[in-house]
């Protein structure tokens, strides 16, 4: 059988729409999986114990969005569909940069283990195994999904005191992953079988998104906490909140600057406050 596509979608997901659109702008052939086949999709989702994969058309590259539960069913769905297509597929499995607990981390950094050990991870080393690559996106933001909304989640002493403690926010937009997920297809060689982490390659600083958009009640929180805890004092430093956030000083947590010089693009959309 022959390909017929460029590119597969498993999971349309959030990045659906920004990555197809992109296609097709790009005259690039693709499809594009969900559970129910909603928008012109096929209707297909992952069953573990029993992978089925004659619904799917043949590509030449298929994007995993979705975290594979274990590598048994990593497996089983890489060789159902290599069978199907009777030759070797280029694979990309989605991921967040969550196992990169170190300050500061680049691709190269090494995993947190208890991280690492889960079963969606182990799934993953099976994808690299197998010549995959594994994109970790990080902070994704774009259409109704905007940074000023997340604000409203962090409530509570413990929640503040974590953002006051890790100021670095790092973003990547829905149009620049579908950049990138199109630049990994056709530079799949160049990546393959390593980790690669995705974002804009700047930093943001949470307690400026605080100051901009946290409700009084946070506000006060996060004076009580700089009174009251030594760590929160010491990262935040002398000075009203304001002049905090003038102070700047806030560095990366993490690098992403070798994927991009890689696939020889760059981001084009970012975060203005």
């Amino acid at each position: 059988m022959s390909t017929q596509l460029s590119l597969l979608i498993l999971g349309h997901g959030w990045t659906g729409p920004f990555l197809t659109s992109l296609l097709s702008r790009s005259s690039v052939p693709f499809a594009a999986t969900t559970r129910t086949g909603r928008d012109n999709t096929i209707p297909w989702s992952l069953d573990p114990t029993s992978v089925d994969v004659a619904s799917l058309p043949l590509a030449e590259t298929v994007l995993v969005t979705f975290p594979l539960p274990t590598a048994e069913a990593t497996e089983q769905l890489m060789d159902a569909y290599e069978t199907k297509a009777a030759k070797g597929v280029q694979w990309i499995q989605l991921s967040s940069t969550r196992p990169y607990t170190q300050n500061p981390s680049d691709r190269h950094t090494k995993l947190d283990p208890e991280v690492a050990n889960s079963g969606r991870h182990v799934g993953e080393e099976v994808v690299l195994k197998r010549g995959g690559v594994v994109l970790h996106l990080s902070g994704l933001w774009g259409g109704e999904r905007q940074p000023r909304n997340w604000i409203p989640r962090f409530s509570t002493p413990a929640q503040l005191r974590s953002k006051i403690l890790a100021r670095p926010l790092h973003l990547i937009h829905g149009a620049d992953v579908a950049r990138a997920i199109l630049a990994t297809h056709a530079h799949h060689p160049r990546l393959s079988s390593q980790r690669w982490i995705v974002s804009d390659g700047t930093c943001y600083d949470w307690m400026r998104l605080m100051l901009m958009w946290g409700s009084p009640e946070q506000r006060t929180e996060i004076e009580k906490l700089r009174r009251e805890d030594d760590d929160c004092r010491v990262a935040l430093g002398e000075g009203t909140l304001e002049e905090v956030v003038q102070r700047g000083g806030i560095r990366r947590r993490i690098d992403p600057d070798e994927f991009w010089e890689t696939i020889e693009i760059r981001p084009e959309m970012y975060f203005e406050l």
